[in-house]
């Protein structure tokens, strides 16, 4: 049994599935809200703060950021193309 007030590592994880679909809802409310007023400014705030837990449980504020394109590296086996005569 756990102790009161200490996350088990099964609750940070569903909690921060939980926190990853509020932030992706404010988000879709930033891009709707007209910028500058209180309700933008009122959740950009929350998103600062859901990334701060983000980095209190995980270590890296940016977990829930979006992951940036990339190519494959040369770890990658070599393509064998197959030619149809």
């Amino acid at each position: 049994m756990a102790r009161p007030g200490v996350f088990v590592r099964a609750e940070e994880v569903a909690f921060l599935e939980d926190v990853r679909r509020w932030r992706q809802q404010c988000v879709l409310v930033l891009t709707r809200a007209k910028p500058q007023r209180p309700f933008y400014n009122a959740t950009s705030r929350l998103i600062e703060a859901i990334d701060d837990v983000a980095e209190v449980v995980t270590g890296d504020r940016r977990t829930f950021y979006q992951r940036d394109a990339s190519t494959p590296g040369e770890a990658l086996p070599p393509v064998k193309w197959r030619t149809v005569d």
